[in-house]
């Protein structure tokens, strides 16, 4: 067991050097093979939902002695939070949370998605890089924590959310409850970058309406589908607006992104009606209904031949970034620059995420790459996975640095809630 007395370097590099790549590796392995895809709209079945993967999480902390509790925030639903007892010690302390996603995109299409497979230094199968190589490095932290057995000086929580991949209800209900940390960690597929923001997204559907009319005499009626594709170029020239905007400095600027074109029913029958639905990126500052205005304007004005309606947004995710000079920032960046990671500049996440819903400040650090993410060959390599471990371990040694400008995980007003 260290002493209080021995160099605080030496320590983090004896807790760094206990991490054990293999068993790093099989963890990821049984992450993936318990299958957790995210249900959007549907009711959970055996294979979606994010229940086999809390339980999983809270089979392996529980045995490594921390309080878990699991609670279902819709039906079929669930949230795992984990402390680790007995961590604080004197004066007020603070608090760190690891937090990240237990829900992954389909399988569809996918051989072998669940089988987990470890090959040339990396891990493959659904779930690999986005984000179950963080939820594995956070069972080694905790795994290295139990053998070194030694108290930390502050408090560190782990918490698995749900619906990541959608609506971000899990993070949603996890900020209502009021459990609060000095600093959150999300371990999202940032290719080892310290990510300070993120985008948000809103996304919208365009309907378009036309006349039907007998596919031989065309000019009978009004084709929704080519009214649709003449509305497509007005989104070509407003994607060159957005290039030539201001940019955000870590997130450059904003997209819009035409996801899916649905019309027509018959291929003798002048189609009425044609949808187009599309998700648009938001910066810190910008809001739904500003861009949906917007959006608009740049369509110009509905008339008889081109009768068209913009709804307002259906599915949003709000951007989010750390305020300037949050002393989380700091922390983060020395356990990665002590961890040798190459880039520990700031950065900004170009996806979305759930960062803003924690209630808590934020920073997006984690193995793999969005290039891998959500395809049919996700994969993550096992020294990234070594790396962020390290670097979590660090982050947690260093948690007196932290502030607490926000109450922490353990204050009164929450440890009824918390386990």
């Amino acid at each position: 067991m260290e002493t209080p007395y021995e160099n605080p370097a030496e320590v983090a590099a004896r807790y760094v050097d206990s991490i054990d790549r293999d068993r790093l590796a099989a963890s990821l392995v049984d992450l993936i093979g318990l299958p957790s895809i995210n249900p959007f709209d549907a009711l959970p079945h055996d294979n979606t939902g994010e229940r086999k993967v809390a339980d999983y999480l809270a089979g392996r902390l529980q045995k490594l002695g921390w309080a878990c509790r699991t609670t279902e925030f819709a039906p079929g639903r669930h949230n795992l939070i984990a402390r680790l007892p007995g961590a604080r010690t004197t004066g007020p302390g603070r608090s760190l949370m690891l937090a990240g996603h237990m829900d992954t995109v389909e399988t569809t299409g996918y051989p072998g998605a669940l089988a987990g497979t470890v090959r040339d230094g990396r891990v493959y199968g659904r779930g690999a890089c986005d984000m179950k190589a963080a939820l594995a490095c956070y069972l080694e932290v905790a795994e290295v924590l139990a053998e070194r057995a030694t108290p930390l000086n502050g408090e560190l929580l782990i918490a698995g959310v749900g619906d990541e991949e959608y609506r971000q209800e899990g993070a949603k209900a996890l900020g209502e409850s009021g459990l609060r940390a000095d600093g959150v960690i999300i371990g999202e597929p940032t290719e080892l970058k310290i990510c300070h923001a993120a985008k948000g997204l809103a996304a919208y559907d365009l309907t378009v309406t036309g006349t039907a009319t007998h596919g031989s005499v065309p000019h009978h009626g009004t084709n929704a589908i080519l009214t649709a594709v003449d509305l497509l170029n007005s989104f070509t020239v407003y994607g060159d607006r957005l290039e030539h905007r201001h940019h955000h400095p870590l997130l450059g600027q904003p997209t819009v992104n035409i996801g899916v074109i649905e019309g027509g029913t018959k291929p003798n029958i002048v189609p009425s009606r044609c949808r187009v639905r599309f998700s648009r990126r938001l910066l810190p500052g910008e809001t739904p209904a500003a861009v949906r205005a917007e959006i608009a304007e740049a369509l110009g004005t509905p008339d008889d031949r081109r009768s068209w309606d913009l709804g307002d947004a259906w599915w949003t995710v709000e951007p989010y970034e750390l305020p300037d000079g949050h002393p989380l920032g700091e922390v983060l960046r020395a356990a990665a620059a002590a961890g040798r990671v190459a880039d520990t500049a700031p950065h900004g996440f170009p996806a979305s995420s759930d960062a803003a819903y924690f209630g808590s400040p934020v920073l997006l650090f984690g193995p793999g790459s969005l290039a891998q993410a959500h395809s049919l060959d996700e994969w993550v390599a096992i020294d990234d996975m070594v790396t962020a471990t390290a670097v979590y371990l660090r982050a947690a040694l260093m948690m007196p640095k932290l502030a607490s400008g926000t109450s922490g995980a353990s204050g009164a007003s929450e440890r009824d809630e918390a386990p």
